[in-house]
């Protein structure tokens, strides 16, 4: 118990996302802040994602989501968020909609740099 208060004020804060993911802090899976996912129909006999797992899944239904965007809506740390995508990765309830997500295409590319020398010019 804290000195001079009880648990539920707010003392905890940071107790939480270590319990969210059962003390993990790493998923086995590479992610980016930028890997999209999406979700579909959960493997037989898959584990119950818990209240966050199913927060990810509603928020990968209809159109895939970034690691960085989930993150933002679950106001949680993007590690423990990485952590619990893992889980729903491991028993396919999520997949990556852009599996080939880490090269840049070439017009990427050329997007990139036409940006980079607008910014250049302005300043």
């Amino acid at each position: 118990m804290a000195i001079g208060g009880s648990w539920t004020d707010g003392s905890l804060g940071d107790v939480r996302p270590y319990t969210i993911t059962g003390g993990r802090t790493r998923s086995n899976h590479p992610l980016l802040l930028t890997t999209c996912l999406i979700t579909r129909s959960a493997a037989p006999g898959a584990a119950h994602p818990g209240p966050e797992g199913e927060a990810l899944l509603l928020h990968c239904s209809g159109a895939p989501c970034s690691v960085a965007e989930l993150a933002a809506r679950l106001r949680q740390p993007v590690q423990v968020v990485k952590v619990l995508i893992g889980d729903l990765l491991d028993c396919d309830a999520l997949v990556r909609a852009n599996p080939a997500g880490t090269t840049a295409r070439h017009d990427d590319l050329n997007l990139l740099e036409a940006l980079l020398h607008g910014l250049r010019t302005r300043l």
